[in-house]
Parts: structure tokens; C-alpha cells; sequence
């Protein structure tokens, strides 16, 4: 059996501060798959940042790495070199040499005066490193720690995983050819990777939504409410909301029906309206009609108040409604599957992308389908085992 894959995610200030400490959660995303994490960094406040953040998961391991000054000896040797490699070399048409206006100006303005240590990081499968933006360029610690840390990659066999945070066309092109592999967050990035020669087949694209936030650089309030959710809802399970009516129940009843008729892990949430028939109140209701089929949903299920439908429905995949909500209007603009179920409706299109369905075999057919484009989407865990997987192949074929 193989061992578990593990990640070092070496991080600076501009990257973090970029997605407003989103970018970490990465970190727990691949924790709670398996997935051996540390987190590095030169900055103290990134440092104290991770430190807190993970104090709930020991597993996720995070460092920071102490810059080692630079003699001034070892600078002047430098220069000294830079003047022996370029002494016969004159700026075209001109008798003035190059060493004379370079040297003690760009070259020696451009060495730096620390350095970090030497690390061993042969243990680990990628390192995951945050690509910085051209627009604004990282300053000289963050310069050497990333440069440093490329540089051991490449000495020591470790794969180096960009991430794509900030647009494509922001990407410094020396990355290009220093990465081995790229996360992208949209298709159209393809386009401008292809440009400078990169190898299509070596990027991944990040298209699971609730993942793909982590490296987003526009704040979304709803959004934000994945970032730390009261229940844990992995992604091998489908996440349906099922909203009940007061006068449809045997909408609901047969959406249930069909739920439990579905064959893959899941957790349904039922939403309560607030509604009393004469001396019934909704829950009379419930625990009369509907909880033995809520009792034999094969997965988790919650009876659900409808005062936070709005992060209620950031968490779920699918949304079913009995009649048309703006809630389903709503929820199809975060890519959420949203139907109307009913069988007395004719099958149509609604608009803001709303589905109408009017027969369990129709409504099985579309939750199954969903469950399949989920799972065929890629979180940051699934890239991490499929990079470890390519180069164990690798190793065993060298062997």
C-alpha cells in the first residue's frame, strides 16, 4: 500500500493578503483527505496567521524558515567575478566596457544580502507553490524564499506545483518554465499557457466550485460561508435541499420517494417553510406524512429551519422545490442544480436556468447525472493523488 501523499505549501505575504487568507484552507481541504500538509513560510505574520487557523488540526504542520545574512566579502567576490566574466566586453559602438556602468549599479544593486538555509525536502510530493502576480511583483524576501524554494525542488526530484491565484496573464513567464505542473481556475487560461509553449497536458483545472473559492481574489459573502461550515460534507456525497410546500406534499413526498430510490452517499437537508394548516403546525405535518421517508434516506438527513436558507443553500448540490422560489433562481447562479418538481406541470426550461421535471424517473435521471459531474470535477486532493501517482509510476519505471 502506498504511503500518504504529502505537500509542502511554501507561502508569502502578497499571495495570503490576495485571497484574504483563503489560500490556506487548502491546507485542510487535503488533510482531510489524507493528505500530509505543511505549511512554510518566511513572514511571522503569515506564520501566526497559519498557526491559528490550524490549531484545531495538529496534522497540518506549519514552519517558518530564518533568512541567514549575506558577508559583504562574499558580495565584493561576486562583483569582483561579475568583472573578470565581462572585463573585455565594450557596450556595442562605443569604447566604454560594459563592467564599468553594470557592475557596482545593476549587477551589484541586484545581489542580495541574505539568503535562507539549506533544507532537505526530498520527502515530500509537490511542493504547491503560489504563483506572484507582475502586477505586483513580490518583494526580495518573498523573491528568494519562492526562488529558494524552487531551486531545492528542482535539485531534490520534487515536482513544483504552481497556483494560479492571480489572472493568467499576471504570470511571470519565468514560472513557466520553472513549474511542472499549473492549477488554473478557468479554461480560457489554456489559451495563454499554450502561448508561451507550456505543456497543456500538465495543467489542471480547478473547476470544484467550493475549492476553487480558496484562490479567488473576489471576496463573496456567500461564498465565505463554505470557508467554515458546521457540518463536514465531503465530496463524495450529493448535498440535496428539498424545500417543502404547504399544499404540494405529494411533490415532496415523491421527491423523497425517489431520493431514497438513489444508490450513492449522500446527506439531504429538508426545509421547513414556517407554515400552520388550521391546527397543524409544519412539524405535525412532518412527523406525520413525510418522517418515515426521511428515516429511510441511506445517508444523513436534517430537518431544517429556513432562517439561513441562503448559506443552507451554498452548501448543497441540488435544490427541489415543489413550486418555482426565487431561492432556485438564486442558488442556479452558484451553479446549484435547481428543479421544480411536479408532476402536474408540463416539462420546460424556466428561466435564471431553473428546471421544471415532472416524473420521478426524470428527476432520478437528473440527480444521478449531477452526482456523476461532481465527482468527475477536480478538488485540490484529487490533483495532489493524481501528480503522486504520475511520479511513482515514474520512479518504478527508472527502478
Amino acid at each position: 500500500m502506498a504511503a500518504p501523499a504529502k505537500v509542502l505549501i511554501p507561502i508569502g505575504e502578497n499571495e495570503l493578503k490576495g485571497t484574504n487568507g483563503r489560500l490556506l484552507f487548502i491546507a485542510r481541504s487535503m488533510n482531510l483527505k489524507g493528505i500530509a500538509v505543511d505549511v512554510l513560510t518566511y513572514s511571522r505574520s503569515v506564520y501566526e496567521f497559519s498557526v491559528e487557523l490550524f490549531k484545531e488540526i495538529p496534522a497540518v504542520k506549519t514552519k517558518i524558515i530564518q533568512p541567514n545574512p549575506i558577508h559583504l566579502d562574499h558580495i565584493a567576490s561576486l562583483v569582483n567575478t561579475f568583472i573578470k566574466l565581462t572585463y573585455d566586453m565594450y557596450i556595442p559602438n562605443t569604447d566604454m566596457k560594459l563592467y564599468k556602468v553594470t557592475a557596482f549599479d545593476d549587477f551589484r544593486g541586484h545581489v542580495a544580502t541574505f539568503t535562507y538555509p539549506g533544507m532537505d525536502i526530498s520527502s515530500y510530493d509537490a511542493v504547491m507553490l503560489p504563483i506572484p502576480s507582475t502586477e505586483i511583483p513580490p518583494l526580495a524576501d518573498c523573491d528568494i524564499f519562492y526562488s529558494t524554494m524552487c531551486f531545492y525542488a528542482k535539485e531534490q526530484g520534487v515536482p513544483i506545483v504552481g497556483i494560479q491565484i492571480f489572472p493568467a496573464i499576471q504570470t511571470p513567464p519565468l514560472f513557466l518554465w520553472t513549474v511542472d505542473y499549473i492549477i488554473i481556475k478557468h479554461e480560457w487560461e489554456k489559451e495563454y499557457l499554450k502561448e508561451y509553449g507550456f505543456d497543456l497536458s500538465k495543467t489542471f483545472l480547478l473547476d470544484y466550485e467550493n475549492e476553487a473559492y480558496y484562490i479567488d481574489t473576489i471576496e463573496d459573502r456567500y461564498m465565505d460561508s463554505l470557508l467554515n461550515p458546521n457540518i463536514h460534507l465531503p465530496k463524495e456525497e450529493l448535498v440535496i435541499l428539498l424545500i417543502n410546500h404547504p399544499r404540494l406534499r405529494f411533490c415532496v413526498k415523491e421527491a423523497l420517494e425517489t431520493i431514497n430510490e438513489l444508490n450513492m452517499p449522500k446527506t439531504v437537508f429538508f426545509m421547513k417553510r414556517k407554515f400552520v394548516i388550521r391546527e397543524l403546525s409544519e412539524d405535525d405535518v412532518i412527523n406525520d406524512f413525510f418522517m418515515n421517508d426521511i428515516k429511510k434516506i441511506k445517508g444523513r438527513s436534517y430537518i431544517m429551519e429556513p432562517d439561513s436558507k441562503g448559506d443552507l443553500i451554498m452548501l448543497c448540490d441540488v435544490i427541489i422545490s415543489p413550486a418555482y422560489l426565487t431561492t432556485l433562481g438564486f442558488a442556479s447562479e452558484y451553479g446549484k442544480l435547481s428543479i421544480v418538481y411536479n408532476p402536474i406541470y408540463e416539462k420546460k426550461d424556466f428561466q435564471r436556468d431553473v428546471t421544471f421535471v415532472n416524473n420521478k424517473a426524470m428527476l432520478r435521471e437528473s440527480l444521478d447525472n449531477c452526482y456523476k459531474k461532481k465527482q468527475a470535477k477536480l478538488s485540490f486532493p484529487d490533483i495532489v493523488k493524481n501528480i503522486a501517482q504520475q511520479m511513482r509510476k515514474k520512479a518504478a519505471v527508472k527502478n
